[in-house]
C-alpha cells in the first residue's frame, strides 16, 4: 500500500492482493515515521457504509471506502480508473481521496 498526501487530497494506492485482502475484512495498516518528531499511523477498511468515511487525528487515522464500490472495482481491473471520493470538511475545503489499484500490477498478473 501507498499513501501519498498533498495538499487537501489523500492518494492510496493498492495491489489486487492487497484489494483481496480488504474484500475479505482485513485492515490494511501503515505507518510513516517523520524523522523523530512522530509517526503517522494510517489503516484502511472495507465497510457496509454507503460513503467514505475519514476518522482519527494527525497521527492516527482510518479510512473506511464503500465495499460495494471496491467489489466494482475489481470487476473491471485492470483499470486506471479508480475510485474518487470527496469528504467534507468542518470550515475547511473537502478532502479528496483517491483510490486505486496499481493497474501495472493487474497487468503483470494478466500476463503471467
Amino acid at each position: 500500500m501507498r499513501v501519498q498526501l498533498e495538499n487537501d487530497t489523500i492518494r492510496v494506492r493498492i495491489d489486487e492482493d492487497e484489494l483481496g485482502e480488504l474484500l475479505d475484512n482485513v485492515a490494511l495498516l501503515g505507518s510513516t515515521a517523520f524523522g523523530k518528531a512522530f509517526t503517522m499511523r494510517y489503516a484502511i477498511d472495507a465497510t457496509e457504509r454507503d460513503a467514505c468515511v475519514l476518522d482519527g487525528n494527525a497521527h492516527e487515522w482510518r479510512l473506511e471506502v464503500p465495499r460495494t464500490q471496491l467489489l466494482d472495482l475489481k470487476a473491471r481491473l485492470p483499470s486506471k480508473d479508480g475510485l474518487i471520493f470527496d469528504i467534507p470538511g468542518l470550515d475547511t475545503v473537502a478532502t479528496k481521496v483517491l483510490f486505486d489499484v496499481d493497474v501495472k500490477d493487474s497487468l503483470k498478473r494478466r500476463k503471467g
